[in-house]
């Protein structure tokens, strides 16, 4: 809230595993994400410490590394290969590029933030919406 408030507010903590523009529409990624989450398991994740973006970008985000690779099995199911586009990595962004130019003042304070740790997916949404604002249209049990 200190560093990001336009973001924080609307935009509640999350890790994207799939980007508006890399599915063809709505619908079909609609169906193709309930059936990859009808047969993947919970599985987890592990948040850890607070790194920098890389230039040309400026802002802050914890790294999340997917050691068992679920996120790319998903990923796999539901997009078709030539719509998937370079990505960053697996992440929770603590300050959004669109602010970054605050990255100097507010990296002492979240440089120093502990790392999470390990957290259980159990459910992936679907959302519409901004960085700054989301809306959740769809959310999908992992029943696996």
């Amino acid at each position: 809230m200190r560093w990001n408030p336009e973001v924080a507010t609307g935009n509640p903590a999350h890790v994207t595993i799939i980007y508006h523009d890399e599915a063809p529409d709505l619908a079909t990624l609609r169906s193709r994400l309930a059936a990859a989450c009808r047969g993947t398991a919970p599985f987890d994740l592990s948040a850890g410490r607070a790194l920098r973006f890389r230039a040309p970008l400026r802002g802050a985000f914890l790294e999340v590394t997917d050691a068992l690779r679920h996120v790319q099995a998903i990923r796999e199911a539901v997009l078709e290969p030539r719509l998937a586009r370079s990505r960053f990595g697996l992440h929770v962004t603590l300050l959004h590029p669109d602010q970054g130019e605050r990255v100097e003042a507010a990296w002492p304070a979240l440089s120093g933030l502990p790392a999470p740790g390990t957290f259980t997916v159990r459910t992936i949404d679907l959302v519409s919406g901004s960085a700054a604002e989301t809306r959740i249209i769809d959310v999908f049990d992992l029943a696996g």
